[in-house]
């Protein structure tokens, strides 16, 4: 089944590279509006995008991705537009997921429904006795929050296979693509699967890869549906062509096998620290990939479009380095990446002290000479953060 397009207004064509959309605008991590027009074109992330016969997406399904929803140590929280404003602030969450279900949230992600998925690792890994899991919120529970802030989750999914799950991402047809570090494997759960709750769930397919995955974590697929991981454990990023991915039926529950496959292509360190345990993924409107460097030199890096076609250490086109604000640096083991469908990045620091860093459209289009100072960023006490591992932008209920 795939996703009903047209809610979010946007839709992207990866033979052609056109764009058709309705752009809205806002000024939120602008740094000035003089930077508009650079909005709408960096505004395609949220989108759909449409390649042979997979749509991918991410963000919420009402296209209204503006609320920054945070995996959050031992909880979720989130953070509502009006909360994210210009310059250093330490807003407390509006609202909090603290389900005792939880055990080691470690990423979110919005189905097209609007449902938030919870990725937990649980404790096993690290000597204790709580299972990791997937936990599904309804946008009514969500909506709900306010009155219920700890709700049993509408639909859990567990399974033998897991050690250690850390993120994951949606493909267009509804399906889940989880990377699990401690495995060092990708399992996908078809839509079926993710309807109901298992608790001994055999994955639809499991990927793995020659040369072996080492310590997966980062997991995105950019506008062609070519599928991105990153090797925390080896310092290097794999891609892997659409045409060699499993065709996941959404309708059926049966586990495929799947052969490892071999990447496409490997980003490799440069020398200079351009990936060093690399974290989080994302892709632009641009299809340009992100990562997060979660040892030193704790930065964030894009590499261009034209430097994912080849195997190599290529030097990135962007880097953003952390800067001090306030007393605090910016960047501190940076996690979590999202962007929202206006092209706002956010970054979280799983290290303290704990900050949100958010940069606008206009200042991520050019390689800044010196660190740079975030349009947006929460600090502080108040915010709540604990090692902050996920995040994403998704609908404010």
């Amino acid at each position: 089944m795939m996703p009903r397009v047209g809610l979010v207004g946007r839709l992207f064509c990866g033979a052609c590279e056109t764009v058709a959309c309705k752009s809205g605008m806002r000024n939120r991590f602008r740094v000035s509006l003089a930077l508009g027009a650079m909005a709408v074109m960096v505004g395609l992330s949220g989108c759909y995008w449409g390649y042979g016969n997979y749509y991918y997406y991410w963000g919420g399904g009402n296209g209204n991705n503006n609320a920054l929803w945070v995996a959050n140590g031992t909880n979720v929280v989130e953070f509502s537009p009006s909360q994210q404003v210009s310059g250093v602030s330490d807003p407390t969450p509006r609202r909090t997921i603290s389900s005792s279900v939880f055990a080691s949230p470690q990423a979110v992600v919005f189905d097209y429904y609007g449902d938030l998925w919870v990725i937990d690792g649980g404790t096993v890994a690290t000597g204790g006795t709580v299972a990791p899991a997937l936990y599904e919120f309804t946008a009514k529970q969500l909506s709900n929050l306010s009155s219920n802030s700890a709700p049993t989750p509408a639909v859990t999914i567990s399974s033998a296979s897991f050690v250690f799950p850390q993120q994951a991402t949606f493909d267009g047809r509804g399906n889940l693509w989880v990377s699990d570090n401690g495995s060092n494997a990708v399992f996908v759960f078809s839509a079926a699967q993710l309807n109901t709750t298992g608790t001994t769930t055999i994955p639809a397919a499991t990927i793995t890869s020659t040369p072996g995955f080492n310590g997966p974590l980062g997991i995105t697929f950019d506008y062609r549906g070519n599928l991105w991981v990153a090797n925390n454990g080896s310092n290097t990023i794999v891609g892997f062509s659409a045409s060699i991915l499993p065709a996941v039926n959404p309708s059926s529950t049966a586990a495929q096998t799947v052969p490892a496959l071999i990447p496409t292509s490997t980003l490799s360190d440069n020398g200079s620290g351009s990936i060093q345990a690399p974290w989080a993924l994302a892709v632009d409107g641009y299809g340009d990939l992100w990562s997060s460097n979660a040892n030193a030199p704790n930065t964030v890096v894009e590499f261009a479009k034209s430097q994912l076609a080849v195997t190599g250490s290529p030097t990135p086109n962007i880097t953003l380095a952390s800067a001090t604000v306030s007393n605090n640096a910016t960047l501190v083991a940076p996690n979590g990446l999202a962007f929202d469908n206006y092209g706002d990045l956010a970054v979280m620091s799983s290290g303290a002290p704990y900050g949100m860093a958010g940069y606008g459209p206009g200042q991520l289009r050019t390689n800044p000479a010196s660190p740079l100072t975030p349009a947006v960023f929460l600090v502080g006490g108040s915010t709540t953060l604990n090692a902050p591992a996920g995040v994403t932008f998704g609908p404010t209920y």
